[in-house]
């Protein structure tokens, strides 16, 4: 079953824009509508997942409206738009450009990779249709079709895909890597936002990492680890964890890039079923954080976030090959004029970008496997202090992040991905 509790959850403590309002989406339901005559009901549902962090403010929009003959009918809307600079991170967040760069994402690069498909023949799909996109005042709007009206949903981020969820997942991504890789092929390099890395200056002088892996040391010795000491050892300073994520980007050319989704975890994945059980069609959500480079950022992030647990490290291997094979075949497809990547060179770019497994384990997995808790926040994992002491001991000690761990870890320290000194 879909995960839909971790997703859109109506709330009270949400603070809905006044001009999300009828005489907004007339604008729209006109240009859709032929035959559109008045709105007679809009609801607004705030996407507002507890204990989970944010970036935007994410809408479900029910609306239903009648038409010139006399007859209803009922639309829906994702409505995903900026936070405010006085609220929450607002004022942080919008100085990332990461809506600037989705709006383009949305408006331009999609639906250039998707005609690269259709040129070849095919028809390949990587998002949800965006009826609208626009800024106004300095605030950017994104307008989307509602992929759960059209039986798409998420799984459990608690559970991780399976066997043939990762595999149709993989294949799904290597089809949106190919096409990025030709589309820089054509067109030159993307926009200098896809190339940005997004790390404060002072990162190396924050007391929140102090904390952070103060309270994780503390952790890790209560995990179960065989000789958890030489682990506890290789846990990065500042400094090596700066070092470590600068070296993720470089400019080599040699280098096989794509342009990577950025967040690709399970939440911003949407799959549709047959009615016998077998997935359908797969959909791609939140485009902010699209960054060019290896495609060993995606990869890492959706294997350690993502992969159910018995097959996360067991299947490692396998999965970097099923993503390859459908790459190379996708390549080939659109004409790729370089030399394709081979399996041996993924593999060890793969080791050489390992911080990326590192540092999402240390990161994103620890909200990932929390379950539902309206009390979590990023502001308290990274908060020096009693309070956040106490936050970080219980995700750090969380019984599903420790059993992952005791597995990563250990994979992480065979293959020398945690020797940062």
């Amino acid at each position: 079953m879909p995960d839909n509790s971790n997703k859109f959850c109506a709330t009270n403590d949400v603070s809905i824009p006044s001009w999300i309002n009828e005489a907004y989406f007339k604008r729209l339901l006109k240009r859709e509508f032929r035959d559109f005559r008045r709105i007679l009901n809009l609801s607004i549902i705030p996407a507002t997942p507890p204990g989970e962090t944010y970036t935007s403010l994410l809408m479900r929009i029910v609306i239903d409206i009648e038409m010139k003959d006399g007859f209803s009918q009922q639309k829906s809307y994702i409505v995903k738009t900026m936070l405010d600079d006085v609220r929450g991170n607002g004022g942080f967040v919008n100085t990332l450009n990461i809506f600037p760069k989705e709006k383009m994402m949305y408006e331009t690069i999609i639906p250039q990779l998707e005609q690269l498909y259709e040129e070849a023949g095919l028809t390949v799909k990587f998002a949800p249709k965006c009826h609208w996109a626009e800024e106004l005042n300095g605030r950017i709007c994104l307008v989307q079709e509602d992929l759960r009206t059209k039986k798409y949903g998420n799984i459990s981020r608690l559970k991780g895909f399976d066997m043939a969820q990762m595999q149709r997942v993989l294949e799904k991504l290597a089809e949106f890597h190919a096409a990025s890789a030709v589309w820089h092929q054509r067109n030159g390099p993307f926009p200098e936002d896809f190339q940005r890395i997004y790390l404060p200056a002072n990162y190396n002088k924050s007391k929140s990492y102090q904390a952070r892996v103060q309270s994780y040391k503390a952790a890790m010795a209560s995990w179960g680890l065989t000789d958890h000491e030489q682990y506890v050892n290789r846990i990065p300073t500042a400094d090596q964890f700066v070092q470590s994520y600068a070296r993720c980007f470089n400019n080599n050319p040699q280098e096989f890039k794509v342009l990577n989704h950025g967040d690709f975890w399970s939440s911003n994945i949407m799959l549709s079923y047959t009615q016998s059980g077998e997935i359908n069609q797969l959909r791609f959500v939140d485009f902010q954080m699209c960054k060019w480079g290896s495609p060993a950022q995606d990869l890492w992030e959706l294997i350690i976030c993502s992969a159910k647990h018995s097959i996360r490290i067991q299947q490692f291997d396998c999965f970097i090959r099923i993503y390859h094979s459908h790459l190379v075949r996708c390549l080939k497809i659109l004409n790729y004029g370089e030399r394709m990547p081979m399996l041996r060179e993924l593999h060890m770019k793969m080791i050489k970008y390992g911080f990326w497994g590192y540092f999402t384990t240390f990161t994103h997995l620890v909200f990932i496997l929390l379950p539902v808790d309206t009390e979590a926040s990023l502001v308290k994992l990274t908060q020096p202090g009693e309070e956040g002491d106490c936050f970080r001991s219980k995700v750090y000690t969380n019984p599903l992040y420790v059993r992952s761990v005791l597995s990563i870890f250990p994979f992480l320290y065979r293959r020398g991905i945690l020797d940062f000194k």
